[in-house]
């Protein structure tokens, strides 16, 4: 598991220890959100370079969730 994914992940622990839900919910979403940054770093570095058109199409999805 990667450093980022490890600090991420002590977060939720450490908020559901403590008891405190919002916390935990705002853990996971930061949890979550890493591991697709971590998905999408490792797919960018064994990819070709991608076109100005997959670019944008891929931060479509991002900008809107994958919600069609």
């Amino acid at each position: 598991m990667s450093t980022k994914l490890q600090t991420t992940s002590s977060a939720i622990a450490r908020s559901r220890a403590a008891g405190d839900p919002v916390a935990e919910a705002n853990a996971r979403r930061d949890h979550a959100a890493m591991r697709i940054e971590v998905a999408i770093d490792k797919a960018l570095a064994a990819a070709p370079p991608l076109t100005p058109t997959q670019v944008k199409r891929l931060s479509g999805l991002l900008r809107t969730g994958s919600q069609r």
